[in-house]
């Protein structure tokens, strides 16, 4: 009876640590104060395969200056190991010559950079992603309260990526206040700084985001909504 009974809590325990089939989240964007745009993202499971899309739009004055909405799209696979991308794209409003992609071999271990009418190709190491699946590989894999690494294609270059454990902390945002954990990125010559606050009870989500630019400004995503659908 003891057996079955510790059997039934670990298949709980499993089920309730299953990522969602389905993801839906809205960020307000926010710099130097100010409300300047949106972010609509989705995420898919559809057995072992995975989409995602984040739409970034500007709002209010800012969107007379804006030029297009910028789009990130992720798809690939599921594995033991989490999410394992196939394609990435980096679209800058409706201007096609300005299209960033890039596509993972994981045959071959050959990642293609595609951008600026060139192509340029890089090994693939195991457990690489892409910028925007980086942010959901922590539904398949929990950080815990320890440093975190990864190698992600930018859709340009394949950087290594090392986010540091800051703590456990409390997190106001407009969708609710959660207990999350702190990581963060520090800013290079080459690449922007930032750090993420994932809500243990929500699948470790992002409810906050803060990019330490290169030029010296900060851009935050701070979440407004957030739905799942499970199996």
């Amino acid at each position: 009876m003891r057996l079955l009974l510790l059997l039934s809590v670990f298949l709980t325990s499993v089920a309730l640590a299953a990522p969602p089939q389905q993801v839906t989240a809205k960020y307000r964007v926010i710099k130097s104060g100010q409300l300047v745009g949106e972010v609509n993202e989705r995420f898919e499971r559809n057995g072992q395969q995975y989409r995602i899309e984040s739409t970034t739009s500007a709002t209010g004055i800012f969107a007379l200056f804006a030029r297009g909405a910028i789009r990130l799209q992720s798809s690939g696979e599921i594995t033991k190991d989490g999410l394992r991308p196939l394609h990435f794209e980096h679209h800058r409003g409706a201007d096609p010559a300005k299209l960033i992609v890039a596509d993972f071999d994981w045959g071959k271990l050959v990642v293609s950079h595609k951008y600026d009418g060139k192509v340029e190709t890089a090994p693939l190491l195991p457990g690489t992603q892409d910028r925007l699946s980086q942010l959901y590989q922590f539904m398949f894999q929990a950080p815990g309260k320890r440093d975190v690494d990864f190698n992600i294609s930018t859709g340009r270059k394949l950087t290594p990526y090392h986010y540091r454990f800051v703590k456990e902390e409390t997190t106001a945002v407009s969708a609710g206040t959660f207990q999350t954990i702190h990581l963060s990125k520090e800013r290079t010559a080459d690449e922007d700084g930032i750090e993420l606050w994932l809500a243990k009870s929500s699948h470790y989500f992002p409810v906050r985001i803060v990019f330490d630019e290169k030029n010296g400004s900060r851009l935050e995503q701070q979440l407004e909504s957030l739905s799942f659908k499970m199996d």
